[in-house]
């Protein structure tokens, strides 16, 4: 599956779009906020070095979503 990548130094995280108060931002699946120093590209689920963020993608559904709390 194609998903977002944020490479932050040595890890790369699952990243995604969201609005925050009027603001469009680039944010980890991890709940970290993407910095205009990482490196942001599309790959596959199989790139992800995050443990955190690999746990959230075993949890994602037929439809390719997955509920962040």
């Amino acid at each position: 599956m194609k998903v977002c990548l944020i490479k932050r130094g040595k890890i790369t995280h699952v990243g995604f779009k969201a609005e925050v108060m009027g603001e469009v931002d680039n944010y980890s699946v991890c709940n970290k906020r993407w910095d205009i120093k990482d490196k942001v590209s599309i790959g596959e689920t199989s790139e992800v070095t995050c443990k955190r963020c690999q746990r959230i993608l075993r949890k994602v559904d037929e439809n390719g979503c997955v509920t962040l709390k």
